[in-house]
């Protein structure tokens, strides 16, 4: 009965003094897939060193200058709530932000705009992927005049991992630019989403 009683104490110290916990694994597997098929290209793979960051995935574009980065990561916490979801997308568009304003070639709109994804949240498929977004314009000036940007940072989470997109693309030309590039950022999200998920 001793015996028993001191095993169960090396136990539970054992648990208590471990090296803390990451979560569950929000690693990036590579898909198989010839990019190019789809007017993309390729832009490599980063896996960090702080492991609560995760891993990212770039693809660029050179059809409106598109560019589209995913990452996964937990922050080393065991769950992911609402709260936590909403911050990250704060930050990422402070971040968004920030980066504009200190290119002097580009003219950034101050206002963030609210994502309608109302698309992605009725495909019970992409549900846990996205769930929220937010939008930005910006003019970026070149020898042949300005030219309009949309920066777009979405987030969602299946609770254990947390899932971000940032995509940016020259806007469409178009009667409604803005409303038809983003109907272009939801066909090349599904697009990204279908190949990742079946990798």
């Amino acid at each position: 009965m001793l015996i028993m009683k001191k095993l169960l104490s090396i136990i539970v110290l054992g648990l208590l003094f471990s090296s803390p916990t990451w979560g569950r694994d929000c690693s990036i597997k590579t898909p198989n897939f010839d990019w190019s098929q789809k007017g993309w290209i390729f832009d490599g793979k980063e896996v960090y060193e702080d492991k609560g960051l995760g891993e990212s995935f770039h693809l660029k574009s050179p059809i409106r200058n598109k560019s589209l980065s995913y990452y996964s990561y937990n922050l080393g916490l065991n769950s992911i709530d609402e709260k936590i979801l909403h911050k990250q997308l704060s930050n990422a568009v402070w971040g968004i932000k920030d980066k504009i304003s200190r290119n002097k070639k580009r003219t950034l709109k101050d206002q963030a705009y609210n994502l309608p994804a109302d698309i992605f949240m009725n495909n019970l498929d992409m549900k846990k992927f996205i769930s929220k977004g937010e939008f930005v314009e910006s003019l970026f000036e070149t020898s042949s005049g300005s030219k309009r940007y949309i920066d777009i940072v979405t987030v969602g989470t299946d609770n254990y991992c947390i899932y971000k997109i940032r995509y940016s693309s020259q806007v469409a030309q178009d009667p409604n630019p803005i409303a038809y590039t983003l109907s272009l950022f939801e066909r090349d999200l599904k697009l990204f989403y279908k190949i990742i998920k079946n990798k």
